[in-house]
């Protein structure tokens, strides 16, 4: 497995060592749709951001970016260069897949509303794809030369024994920003970053630990009959305190704020799923 595993980034290093690069040197410079600053802007670059080229024009580097197509940037505010950074042995690829995901659904349903120019639906849905895509890159500090290999990642199998400690087959309501209400009892899960909305959603809640590593996840079904597999690591498990629509907070800073639910930490108790 290890000797495979060598093969396989050897083999990506090389692909990734080939291309032509440019590595922007400005704090933060605009990416646009055709060579000519009165071109649509794509998105932001900024310093120290690597690029792969495709070509030049004139003043301008021809760089691809996620939706495949050429963008351009003013060869003034860039440079070729031949090194290229690795990926974070830290990074979690997985999370960032996901999250590229969710943003290029989010770039088709866009699309279908935003106005440019006088231009097409596709050519919109392009722009609004790769713009969602920097951003997401970006949060993370990834150079865009990286995306197409974070998309093809695929999560190296475990060889740790999988421990279940608990799955629980639940209805899950949306309440806020990335915090779920499991129906019918005095439970809510806060995830990790999930756009998943709804009101009595089918979830399974899986526990286990993975060697010393214990998780907790909430999964979705990922299309009927597909099983639970559109999944997102629970961050915390609380229970309900005081539930009034005129409750006020006092937060950490003493500021007053009005909310309608308080919460604390709980160790999640519900019966066994038969399913």
């Amino acid at each position: 497995m290890r000797n495979y595993l060598l093969i396989a980034v050897l083999g990506f290093m090389g692909q990734i060592y080939s291309q032509e690069y440019i590595k922007v040197n400005r704090p933060d410079i605009n990416i646009r749709m055709l060579p000519t600053t009165a071109s649509p802007i794509i998105g932001h670059a900024f310093y120290g951001e690597i690029y792969i080229i495709n070509g030049e024009k004139n003043k301008w580097y021809s760089v691809l970016l996620p939706s495949g197509e050429s963008r351009w940037i003013y060869k003034r505010l860039a440079e070729k260069t031949k090194s290229i950074d690795s990926l974070s042995k830290q990074l979690d690829i997985l999370t960032v897949k996901e999250e590229l995901k969710i943003a290029s659904d989010k770039a088709h349903a866009d699309s279908n509303e935003e106005k440019i120019n006088d231009l097409n639906k596709i050519e919109i849905n392009n722009i609004l794809f790769d713009r969602y895509m920097l951003i997401i890159l970006q949060n993370y500090n990834i150079s865009p030369a990286f995306y197409q290999t974070i998309v093809n990642y695929v999560k190296p199998l475990e060889s740790k024994v999988r421990k279940v400690v608990g799955e629980h087959l639940v209805s899950v309501t949306h309440i806020e920003y990335d915090l779920f209400k499991v129906d019918f009892f005095n439970f809510y899960i806060e995830t990790r970053r999930c756009f998943k909305l709804g009101s009595s959603l089918d979830a399974m809640i899986f526990m286990h630990y993975q060697g010393e590593q214990f998780i907790q996840q909430l999964c979705f079904e990922d299309g009927y009959g597909k099983g639970f597999q559109n999944c997102y690591n629970i961050k915390n498990i609380y229970s309900a305190v005081l539930e009034d629509s005129n409750l006020l907070a006092v937060t950490k800073e003493g500021k007053i704020k009005k909310t309608n639910l308080i919460l604390k930490q709980a160790v999640l108790d519900l019966p066994a799923s038969n399913y």
